[in-house]
């Protein structure tokens, strides 16, 4: 179930528009696929712009990019008919049937 499980989430972001390039990684979790997002791409050049503010933490933190993504993807997967389950560590836990 697990590996299907994958290959659908994969396939759900791939239709979303989230491909490879995207920083978006699925990876299997028991019954359950964890999705995180992974954006050095992004990071890498706001912390070299922010290099000299005291506060560069703040700056590469991107909380409201996170948000909206996490926003944008707990739709997505609803509208496949799966479940999506965020946590504060900033990953999504999606199964196909709610748990618990």
């Amino acid at each position: 179930m697990s590996r299907e499980l994958v290959r659908r989430v994969q396939a759900v972001l791939a239709d979303a528009g989230f491909g490879p390039d995207s920083g978006l990684t699925a990876q299997s979790d028991g019954v359950a696929v964890i999705v995180a997002w992974h954006p050095d791409q992004l990071i890498r050049p706001t912390i070299a712009a922010h290099a000299t503010d005291p506060d560069v933490h703040a700056a590469a933190s991107i909380t409201g990019i996170r948000t909206a993504l996490e926003t944008a993807l707990t739709s997505v997967f609803l509208d496949a008919g799966l479940v999506p389950l965020s946590y504060p560590e900033g990953f999504i836990r999606v199964t196909a049937t709610p748990t618990g």
